[in-house]
This record gives C-alpha cells, structure tokens and sequence, in this order.
C-alpha cells in the first residue's frame, strides 16, 4: 500500500535513522533482508550504493602485524555512549523518552548476566558535535574514556580507516558472526567487520504535530515542498549536515547521489535555506523530541523511529513524496578503550536474536539482527503492529524505490558542505 495515500506515517515511538546500503550489496538487498516478506527492491529505483571512491577504505595489514587476544576478564563499568532513547524502556523512561539507570530491561539482564555495571549515557545528539568531543583524544592516542560508541557510518568508516578503533576478537562476540545480516557485511571500509558491528538502520524524513497545524489551519505536509511553507518559527532541520542537505537537494529535484552531486548543487541548498534563518528556523539533533513534546516545533526534518516512540498520538512521521535518506548507525571501540571485553561481551549480547527483537519492538529502527523480525512479531502477537508502524521497520516498496545514500563525500565537497552548514547554523 502506498504511504502516500493516506494519512502519513504515524504517532511517534523511539529515536534515530534507517540503512546504508554496502558499497558490494544493494539497499534493496537489505530491506528483502530485512523484510519477512522477502520483498525485493523496486527495478529501476534510484541506485544508493556510492562510488567506493568516496568511501575510505581499510589499508591491508602489514605481514607482520598481529592482534594480540583480548584477555578474558570482566571489567566495568562500561562506559557506553549511546543516542537519546534508541534501547528499549520502561516505566517513566519510556514515556520521557530519557534513559535513567534500571529503566532498560535490556542493559539489566546483561548487568545480572555478567555481573558488571553500565554506564550508559545519552550522549551522541548527531555525529559532528559528539565527534568534537572525543577527537582530540584520538589523535592524541588517549582513551576517550568511553568503552562503547554508536556512530553512523560516514563517521564510522572515518574512525575505522585512520586507526582509532580497536579490533574486535571475533571469539567472542560469536552472535554477530552468525547474526548479522548478509546485506550488511562487506564494507569497504571494514570489509571483515574486524571494528565495527552495526547498531540499527533507519530513514530520514519529515515530522509534524497534528494538532499544533490544525490549530494554525495549517495542511500536513507531504512533500519537502511543503515543509518549506511552514512558520520557520515553529520548525527545526537537523544539525547533521548530511541529511538537511541531502533533503535539500531531493527538495529541488536534484540528485542526492554524492557522485552526482557538485559545489554549485550544495550552494543552491544553502541559498533555499538560508531565508528561513532569520525568520527562527533551528538546526537540531534529538532536542526535536522534547521541543515536538512542548509543542515548539510544529514540523521538522527528523529520524523514522523518533516520533513513533513519543507516545503521543500528535506526533506524525512521513515518506516524503520526494524520498528520504538512508543510514547505519554502528558499534565500536574507540582505540585506549579500558573494559574491550566487556563492550565484546555487549555487542554479542544484543546479537541474540530474542535481545535484539526486544530493542527493536521499542525503538522503531531496522535491526541488524537475523530474526530479530521474528522476535519483533511474537511479541506483538495479541495485537500486531498498526500498518503504519510496521512501515517503519520494513518499508514498502514504494518507499525503497526513493531512499537515497548521501553518507560518502568527496574530501572537497564534505568542506564545502561543512562550511555552507556553518554559515546557516552559526558556530
């Protein structure tokens, strides 16, 4: 069914994006992968799969470099830097979308399964400002003083390819060997995932509160178009750059394929923004959910899981009729990382199928996890997920025919995109 037909995408339920398909398999390949349904991707949909020119790539090890194995003992706390409400909740965590420690049955039954303590922070609000935070240290050779991060995979592959992530040991994360989706292995820029095991996919798209419009007798947008007419009081982009251009460039029927795409194409976004800055327009990372929560903001550019995991029925996600961006969000090691055994032992722990069907029930993003759909459907067997909802997990086809990667630029156009960025968003 077409999510253009009827009422978008629906009231909010968890936190952040959906799918970068391999430089060496298709996104298609992913969704069918991803899909119970095994639906396969729509012929002659837009190709995502950037140029592996763009992409960093893993230089071969020397012959005499070696790994030494990770001793086996427990260690803690883990310091894990995660996104807002992107792990399962309960209770009042839940419903205030903000971890708080015992609130994730999750990080519990692995505390009591180890032994050890997490110190889980939501600390990642988009990529560039969490990155500011820790590079230093990274080019320092320091620890960052976390054992666990989660960053999507232009960032990721950045990390990876110029040594700041340590090695993974694969005896010991056995789940994510045997349960990491197909479609997902083979990056060029970590073609063994010897660094790095990915989180959650997801889309980017447009969000908007029901009510809020309808009292401004305002129509819902549809189109980017659309999100343009609105109050630029009452509406929010993203900081992360990729995405707000990316959308940008769909906005003007340009392609958002980052071999395609020049300097003048990046300016033109820019130059179709830069009118609503001072009329309010702001530029967020997950502060969207609490700023939709009281109200502020009307509509935005946000993440598929986010507003589906509000609670709220106002809150609505939507397909653009232009299309949306795709994205992993991914699982490392920073390099000096204190407790690797244990941040191993949690990365296999959310590989179990049963475990990460708990995390994706609640956070609404595309799993990486081989039958984590199954675990998803058994535990809404009383009463299955809405259409709607379901849409968010495993897209129609219909919306995999306009998702498009604008992850990997070129060296050049990533700072004439960063500038461009700045001069709109300050800083």
């Amino acid at each position: 069914m077409s999510t253009t037909d009827q009422e978008p995408v629906l009231p909010l339920i968890s936190r952040r994006r959906f799918l970068q398909g391999t430089a060496l398999a298709g996104v298609g390949a992913f969704l069918a992968a991803c899909s119970s349904g095994g639906a396969t991707a729509v012929p002659g949909g837009p190709s995502v799969n950037p140029s592996s020119a763009a992409i960093p790539t893993l230089p071969p090890p020397t012959p005499t470099e070696s790994v030494a194995p990770t001793p086996k003992v427990i260690t803690g706390p883990l310091h894990w830097a995660q996104w807002p409400a992107y792990i399962d909740l309960t209770g009042t965590a839940a419903t205030n979308l903000k971890y708080s420690p015992g609130s994730s049955p999750t990080l519990e039954q692995f505390k009591a399964k180890y032994k050890v303590d997490v110190d889980y922070e939501e600390k990642i609000e988009d990529n560039n400002t969490f990155y500011a935070t820790i590079q230093p240290e990274l080019v320092a050779g320091a620890p960052t003083g976390w054992d666990l991060i989660v960053i999507t995979d232009w960032l990721a592959a950045k990390v990876i390819t110029k040594g700041w992530a340590e090695q993974i040991d694969h005896t010991n994360v056995p789940n994510c060997v045997a349960n990491l989706r197909d479609p997902l292995k083979g990056q060029v820029w970590d073609p063994n995932n010897d660094y790095h095991y990915p989180w959650q996919s997801g889309m980017t798209g447009m969000g908007y509160d029901k009510t809020s419009l309808a009292s401004a007798k305002i129509a819902p947008p549809v189109s980017l178009a659309d999100l343009w007419k609105i109050d630029p009081k009452k509406m929010s982009f993203l900081s992360e750059s990729r995405d707000t251009f990316g959308l940008g460039l769909l906005k003007l029927g340009k392609s958002a394929d980052p071999q395609q795409t020049t300097a003048d194409d990046l300016q033109a976004v820019h130059d179709a923004i830069k009118p609503l800055v001072p009329g309010g327009l702001t530029f967020t990372g997950n502060e969207y959910l609490q700023n939709f929560a009281a109200k502020k903001t009307w509509a935005a550019m946000v993440w598929s899981g986010d507003l589906a995991s509000s609670g709220s029925a106002d809150q609505v996600f939507v397909f653009p009729t232009e299309g949306t961006m795709l994205w992993t969000d991914n699982m490392l090691i920073p390099k000096g990382a204190v407790n690797i055994y244990t941040a191993e032992l949690m990365m296999n722990f959310v590989y179990d199928p049963a475990i990460a069907g708990q995390i994706a029930n609640f956070v609404y993003y595309v799993s990486p996890v081989k039958g984590a759909d199954v675990v998803v459907k058994s535990l809404n067997a009383s009463a299955p997920l809405a259409p709607a909802l379901f849409d968010l997990l495993f897209p129609p086809a219909d919306v995999i025919a306009k998702q498009h990667n604008f992850q990997f630029l070129s060296d050049a156009l990533e700072t004439t995109l960063n500038n461009l960025y700045l001069d709109l968003a300050g800083g």
